[in-house]
């Protein structure tokens, strides 16, 4: 809301998170927001790395705007073609990952 408010568009930010849906139960958010960080993390976390510039820029600071763009890279870049189904079987998976990249 700072980076909007400094940018001059926290009307339209506003407006438009009001007519995004009504969210989801908190387990399905966490499976689709999963899967779409091992399917698409990659590029995502370059998308994050414009955002950090731009909110350098307007100086508001980004310092969890990094950290999104390293979970991003860290999930995207472990090569997950098609990410396993459902909530459990993608927190295993991340899990067994982190334990071969501790080793």
């Amino acid at each position: 809301m700072l980076a909007a408010d400094r940018a001059g568009v926290l009307t339209e930010v506003l407006a438009s998170l009001d007519g995004s849906p009504a969210p989801t139960s908190w387990a399905e958010r966490a499976d689709y927001n999963l899967d779409r960080m091992m399917v698409h993390g990659l590029r995502r976390a370059a998308e994050m790395e414009e955002v950090v510039k731009t909110l350098d820029a307007l100086g508001t600071g980004a310092a969890m705007t990094r950290g999104t763009v390293e979970r991003q890279r860290a999930i995207g870049a472990r090569g997950y073609g098609l990410p396993p189904t459902g909530l459990d079987a993608k927190l295993a998976a991340l899990a067994d990952a982190s334990k071969v990249e501790a080793a």
